[in-house]
């Protein structure tokens, strides 16, 4: 092939940062800087019904932005920022940093490029950071401030979408005056992505695609994948469609339909909400993970591929959420064993947590207290054994690996033997499984309401949160898809023993078990389509 020519055109280098330069995001890791871990989970735990609203595409970006900043930066004095800045630059970004992005910048610079950071991140660490890398210019998101204190708001747009197209017109004037290189990773880069004449999308070639190619094309971004999960999602679907209309023909179909339409129409909605944001605390738990590990994945995208893995949550012990971890890896290259420690550790302590509620029943009766304390043993074996890592890698994982063709899948089992270890940390294991009673708790709440506008008063609230967690755990134990079946049966057995009638216990269980299974898999299914449709979206280039 032969080399392109050189044009008389300056050559310009447009670089996003957040997962384009870094591999993961910085805001949140600099928002960390700022305050205690105590101060940073429960302002985020106050933000989650925004953060979440931002996930579902409900809240703007820019809004989510300066709902954020408002909680961790109003009424700061500038000065102080910016001294956070400077440290965060020098400190923590470096650890966030490409290897492959850092040395794409260096060729450019090499080649006397002129280089501009554009970023929807804070300049109080971009620019430092940038004036130490060698960036001619940096054009990020600035924030409102009066008399030298920060108002927690922005200063003109958020430097995102077509807001980074305007700024960059403001330093360049016509785009076509320019030869323009310009990488990103996400939807808000696109429109800048548009105007370069070699757009790369997550992706970075090498010296000698340059030199003999003159116009390159952007990478696709990766698939989402996910399988063939619909053909299950719809056996589960028919498996309790039968269920639920045996229940309400055993019960008598009138007057089940007839307790349902008594219900105050605000209900459902209304405990619906309540549901999702029992979700919310389920994902700041999955975040913390993440980032406990090292992996730090756009805020937004990471909440749509934390719901997404609800579409297979009607599966044996919710094993189909691992659909996570592959997009995950497909979509940021996040490796998959530290992930499905993660996720290991996300049924660990739900079961940990209704444990612990059901144990708060010591003078309470309880049909299968034996399975409770098995469950309640072999966590604490397990607690145990993974405090000492060391131990099960020479005990168990060194006499297997005589064994050749078990090497990589060792190798895979002590990566998440590592990675859980870390997430069994006393602080962790207390922090993650006190989310996952007030999530478990929020539900059973729920229940319990929809129990006293079905005229079922006798069911405390007490007995309302026990019957929903109890059920749940040995749902999950019976391994049928999404415990159908199983925790319908018992949640029945149980409401009825604390004194619901028959057409009560079977409507409560029939609304709550929509609200909990069938809610989150229809969520799920909305987060996957939005996943694959955002990964099939070109992007567009102008001539």
């Amino acid at each position: 092939m032969t080399p392109v020519q050189p044009d008389s055109k300056p050559v310009v280098a447009l670089f996003d940062f957040d997962g384009t330069l870094t591999c993961s995001d910085s805001f949140l890791p600099f928002l960390q800087t700022m305050v205690s871990p105590w101060q940073y989970w429960s302002r985020m735990l106050l933000l989650s019904p925004i953060l979440g609203g931002y996930g579902l595409k409900l809240v703007s970006n820019w809004k989510a932005k300066e709902a954020v900043l408002a909680q961790f930066v109003k009424g700061r004095a500038e000065a102080d920022l910016a001294k956070l800045g400077d440290r965060f630059a020098q400190q923590g970004i470096p650890k966030l940093l490409r290897p492959e992005a850092v040395k794409r910048l260096r060729w450019h610079q090499q080649q006397g490029h002129r280089t501009i950071l554009v970023s929807a991140s804070l300049e109080a660490y971009l620019i430092p950071w940038a004036r130490e890398m060698g960036f001619e210019q940096v054009v990020s998101t600035r924030l409102e401030c009066r008399d030298g204190a920060l108002t927690g708001r922005l200063f003109g747009r958020n430097c995102y979408g077509d807001e980074k197209v305007e700024r960059l017109r403001e330093v360049l004037g016509d785009f076509s005056q320019y030869r323009i290189y310009a990488y990103g990773d996400s939807r808000g880069d696109r429109e800048m992505l548009s105007i370069a004449d070699h757009p790369y999308y997550r992706q970075f070639p090498n010296e000698a695609e340059d030199q003999t190619s003159g116009d390159d094309p952007p990478a696709s971004a990766p698939p989402t994948g996910g399988g063939n999960w619909e053909r299950g999602l719809i056996l589960s679907v028919a498996v309790a469609a039968a269920l639920y209309l045996g229940l309400v023909l055993w019960s008598g179909a009138d007057q089940v339909w007839q307790a349902i339409d008594l219900l105050p129409v605000w209900l459902i909605p209304a405990m619906a909400a309540i549901v999702f944001f029992s979700y919310c605390l389920r994902f700041i738990r999955w975040q913390w993970y993440l980032s406990t590990m090292g992996y730090w994945v756009p805020l937004g995208d990471s909440f749509r591929i934390f719901l997404a893995s609800f579409a297979l949550t009607a599966s044996p012990g919710k094993a189909g959420e691992s659909v996570k971890s592959l997009l995950l890896k497909r979509r940021y290259d996040v490796p998959i064993p530290p992930t499905l420690a993660g996720l290991f550790c996300e049924r660990f302590t739900d079961a940990l947590s209704v444990v612990l509620l059901i144990c708060l029943s010591f003078f309470s009766m309880f049909r299968a207290s034996w399975a409770i304390a098995l469950v309640g043993l072999f966590q604490l074996a397990v607690i145990l054994l993974l405090q000492h890592p060391a131990f099960l890698k020479q005990r168990i994982l060194k006499p297997l690996s005589r064994w050749p063709k078990l090497a990589g899948i060792l190798q895979k089992v002590e990566a998440l033997i590592d990675s859980a270890s870390i997430l069994l940390r006393p602080k962790i294991l207390l922090g993650s499984t006190a989310l996952a009673m007030v999530a478990w708790g929020l539900e059973g709440v729920a229940f319990y309401i929809i129990f006293q506008h079905l005229g079922a008063t006798s069911v405390s609230l007490y007995q309302a949160v026990l019957t929903h967690t109890g059920s749940g755990l040995l749902g999950a134990l019976s391994m049928l898809p999404g415990g159908i079946g199983s925790a319908e049966a018992l949640t029945v057995s149980l409401s009825m023993m604390y004194g619901a009638s028959q057409i009560a216990a079977v409507t409560g269980t029939f609304l709550i078990r929509l609200l909990t299974l069938w809610f989150a898999v229809a969520i799920g299914i909305v987060a996957m389509l939005s996943l694959q449709r955002s990964s099939r979206r070109p992007v567009g280039r102008q001539s």
